[in-house]
């Protein structure tokens, strides 16, 4: 008997058993794909260390995640139910990544399997066929200890030389529960006309005009019109959704307070019991200095109870310093941080911009 065979044979006892389009099985799915994404960043960069290998062979071998694995090639018999869940995962993933916090691909992947909702021999036997073969668990190669490190190019004088201002626009983003909510993001409007909608492409390390070719969805046209700031979207202008602009901070800007982004995905909004968080936060002091700190968690309901599991990464410490739209820090242990930063040089006490993301002031 061929392999391609056996995994057919193997595929249609598990079909058998188990609906693919049931409420359980997308959620088990959704848990496993979003560890899938981040178990493979991990390992496209320094790998699992050798406990967290153990701990995630031991829970791949105890929930079945091989058989779920199998169960996932029968979505292709369901496309659009398929299309809805990799939409969902994308979300997830992006929304996480986008948040910044301090715990790297393979601890946000150790996360997600330590979550209620990945116990799946617990939470749904269902979905584990009895007459099933054995279990196949994936192997993770052990490797050494992850080195968390943020850096990005700072832009430079000419760039900063074709920029007039910040606007801000909004858009529909899924938050925590999955529920919709709105983000309000800053928009990099150029002297000649153009508007850039992605403010990290400031750091691109090409330059704006490499990121431009790179990327073109992400670059538009602005004008002003009727004492409105209107963007070129899809044919036609529309007013950004808010009036206020930003000018660019001034050399050796500072920063006092402590500030907080939050985001997060989940079930809840379509019927469903989890809900996953992220945060991140900054304080900063005007002297200099800064501490940074985030983590992430998740809440499953059920049966008249809930249960919680998060992960806070340590505070790292450091100083900082604002160049031109760089918030550049140094921390303690060596690494190094740059991020743009855009916010109101006359009242930063409400809110400010790191790479897009906006953080919230908190009070301490």
């Amino acid at each position: 008997m061929t392999l391609a065979f056996s995994l057919s044979a193997v595929q249609g006892v598990y079909a058998q058993s188990t609906d693919v389009t049931s409420e359980p099985f997308i959620q088990a799915a959704l848990t496993l794909m979003t560890f899938d994404y981040f178990a493979t960043k991990c390992k496209q960069g320094s790998g699992f260390t050798p406990s967290h290998a153990a701990k995630i062979e031991a829970w791949q071998t105890a929930n079945g995640v091989g058989q779920l694995r199998l169960h996932l090639r029968e979505l292709d018999r369901y496309p659009t139910q398929k299309q809805k869940l990799e939409q969902a995962v994308v979300q997830v993933t992006e929304k996480i990544a986008e948040q910044g916090t301090n715990l790297d691909a393979c601890n946000l992947a150790l996360l997600v399997s330590d979550l209620p909702n990945a116990q799946f021999a617990t939470v749904s036997p269902q979905l584990l066929a009895p007459s099933s073969p054995s279990k196949v668990p994936q192997k993770v190669v052990p490797s050494p200890t992850n080195t968390f490190r943020v850096t990005s190019s700072p832009s430079d004088s000419k760039t900063l030389a074709q920029i007039d201002r910040f606007g801000f626009n909004s858009r529909t983003v899924m938050g925590i529960g999955g529920f919709l909510t709105t983000d309000i993001y800053p928009v990099v409007l150029f002297r000649n006309g153009d508007a850039l909608t992605d403010v990290k492409g400031l750091s691109f390390a090409g330059g704006i005009e490499a990121h431009k070719r790179a990327h073109p969805g992400k670059w538009t046209r602005w004008r002003r019109q009727g004492g409105k700031l209107q963007l070129a979207q899809k044919g036609k202008w529309n007013a950004l959704s808010f009036p206020t602009t930003y000018p660019k901070l001034p050399d050796n800007f500072k920063l006092d307070g402590l500030f907080r982004s939050l985001s997060g995905t989940g079930t809840v909004a379509i019927g469903g019991s989890q809900s996953v968080s992220a945060w991140r936060d900054y304080r900063f002091w005007a002297d200099g200095r800064v501490v940074r700190g985030g983590g992430a968690g998740g809440r499953t309901e059920g049966g008249g109870s809930s249960t919680v599991t998060s992960s806070t990464a340590p505070n790292q410490r450091g100083r900082y310093r604002v160049q031109g739209l760089t918030l550049q820090i140094t921390y303690e242990d060596g690494s190094e941080e740059r991020r743009i930063l855009i916010t109101d040089p006359k009242n930063s006490q409400s809110a400010i911009w790191l790479d897009g993301i906006g953080y919230t002031r908190r009070k301490q």
